[in-house]
C-alpha cells in the first residue's frame, strides 16, 4: 500500500509541474500577443498619420498638373 501511496504522490507532483509549467507558457504568451497588439495600435496611427501627408502631397501635386493644364491650354 505504501508503495501505491508513492506512486499516487509523484504522479500529483508530476500534474502539479504540468499545469505550473502551462499556467506560466500562457501567462507569456499573453504578454507577447499584448505587445502585438501595442505594436499593432502604434502601426495604425502612423498610418492615419501618413494618410493626411499623402494626401497633401497628391492634392499638390493635381494642383500643380492642373496649373500647368491652364498655362499650357490658355497659350
Amino acid at each position: 500500500m505504501p508503495d501505491l501511496n508513492c506512486r499516487v504522490s509523484k504522479v500529483e507532483q508530476q500534474i502539479e509541474s504540468l499545469l505550473q509549467d502551462i499556467h506560466q507558457e500562457r501567462e507569456e504568451s499573453r504578454r507577447r500577443s499584448d505587445r502585438i497588439f501595442l505594436v499593432l495600435d502604434e502601426l495604425k496611427k502612423d498610418s492615419a498619420n501618413n494618410k493626411g501627408f499623402f494626401g497633401g502631397i497628391v492634392f499638390a501635386v493635381g494642383a500643380i498638373f492642373a496649373v500647368v493644364a491652364y498655362v499650357f491650354g490658355k497659350g
